[in-house]
Formats: C-alpha cells, structure tokens, sequence
C-alpha cells in the first residue's frame, strides 16, 4: 500500500494525532510513565509506517532505501527541524516532569528520528540539479 495523494496524507496525520492524543492521555492517567512510553513508541512507530508508505509525486511503488524518509529535500529538512524542536522541548523541560529520565528518553528519541529525517535530506537528490531535456 502507497500514499500519494496529499487529502490521504493529512488523513494518516490527523488519525495518527488523534489516536495517539485519546490513548496517551487515559493511559497517563493510569501511569505517568506508561503514557509517556506508549507515546514515544507509538509516534516512532507512525514516522516508520509514513517513511516506508508515503511516495512524491512520480516517485514509484517499489521500496525505498533503507535510508529515504521523504522524496524531497525541503520535507526532509522541515521535518527535521520539526524533531529536533521537539527533542530540545522534552530534554529541557525533563526537569519540570514527574519523571526526568523518562522525559530525557523520549528527547532523544526524537533526536533521534531527526537525525534520520536530516540523513534522508542530505542524501535525496536535488530536483533543481537534474537537467529539465536530456535531449540537449
């Protein structure tokens, strides 16, 4: 199964935020730390199946490189970003958090997953760098 059309995308993300908001907040008010593991998991498990399922435009349906996490660079880079914000966030705010080290744990496996969507950015080809007419 492929994801190509952006409506489906949105779709997948709004489910995934969904789902993860109304199970981790239940489960955090049963346990704190259970919450909290269910969510890190459960988010890294949402990036994979979105990595190996959402395709670019005429980007074809057989199976990506172990490394490619999106078909564009900009994407890469934005969602990057979006990560590593989010690592910082959690380790800084650890300390604020009923359990540190758990909130430390969950910074860097955000970090983590920046670190491939960065991996991802570098290594996809530029589309500006690829000649429009290999005729000429």
């Amino acid at each position: 199964m492929r994801i190509k059309t952006p409506s489906t995308k949105v779709g997948y993300l709004l489910a995934v935020v969904v789902g993860i908001t109304i199970t981790v907040i239940p489960l955090a008010a049963i346990s704190y730390e259970l919450g909290f593991a269910w969510g890190a998991v459960a988010l890294v498990a949402a990036v994979v199946v979105a990595a190996r399922t959402f395709r670019g435009a005429g980007e074809p349906d057989a199976p990506r490189p172990w490394w490619k996490m999106t078909s564009t660079r900009g994407s890469g880079i934005l969602l990057s970003v979006l990560f590593f914000v989010q690592g910082i966030a959690a380790s800084v705010g650890a300390f604020a958090s009923p359990s540190p080290s758990l909130a430390v744990t969950g910074g860097v496996v955000a970090l983590i997953v920046a670190v491939f969507y960065l991996n991802s950015a570098i290594r996809v080809p530029h589309h500006a760098a690829q000649p429009v007419c290999a005729e000429l």
